[in-house]
């Protein structure tokens, strides 16, 4: 997924619904005529191969709305390499290319040299993006909020959102989703509708 410049990872809130078709064969077969003696002859004929169902592609799996529960990273703040870790990011993967990360004050931080490092960020960011089975690309970002950076408490400054667009690995099973980019990784959830079984 795109790194926030300031190194926190994005989510986007996307309700998606993908439906699949089954098709129903129905046969019958004719009573004999009031024949009672009758005895029906054994039938020569084979069924019908059936075709197996159709696999999802692997980018398939991305489509839906996910949930950061875990995003750490290593990020380079004021001359400081710091490991940041936090979650709460909200994710849309659309069919049509397109994803939207919602961020309502999404904090990821850490301590390295002594000093606590605090990334705030307010916003969302939609983004196209184009999967193959291992790689997401993202393309065409549009940024609306704010990051807020802290050392120690105190803000330190305040800029807008931006992205970084270069590609994510990923891995997607269920309802697991794993990004892993340069410098970080993310894992998320999908989140299903109320009284969907796990």
């Amino acid at each position: 997924m795109p790194v926030l410049l300031g190194a926190v990872a994005l989510a986007v809130l996307v309700v998606v619904c993908v439906a699949g078709s089954a098709a129903a064969f129905l046969s019958f077969r004719a009573k004999p005529a009031n024949n009672s003696s009758a005895t029906p002859a054994p039938s020569t004929s084979r069924p019908a191969p059936t075709q197996p169902p159709a696999t999802m592609a692997p980018a398939d799996c991305l489509i839906g709305d996910w949930e950061e529960v875990s995003y750490v990273t290593n990020s380079e703040i004021y001359g400081v390499t710091v490991q940041l870790t936090g979650k709460g990011s909200l994710i849309r993967f659309a069919a049509d290319g397109t994803s939207v990360t919602v961020l309502n004050n999404v904090v990821v931080s850490g301590s390295a040299q002594g000093s606590s490092y605090e990334v705030i960020h307010n916003g969302s960011l939609a983004l196209n993006y184009v999967a193959d089975a291992t790689t997401i690309n993202y393309s065409n970002p549009k940024a609306s909020g704010t990051t807020t950076w802290k050392v120690d408490g105190k803000v330190r400054d305040t800029e807008p959102i931006r992205a970084s667009l270069k590609p994510d690995t990923y891995r997607c099973q269920g309802n697991d989703l794993r990004l892993f980019s340069e410098t970080g990784a993310t894992e998320l959830k999908r989140i299903l509708p109320p009284g969907t079984p796990v």
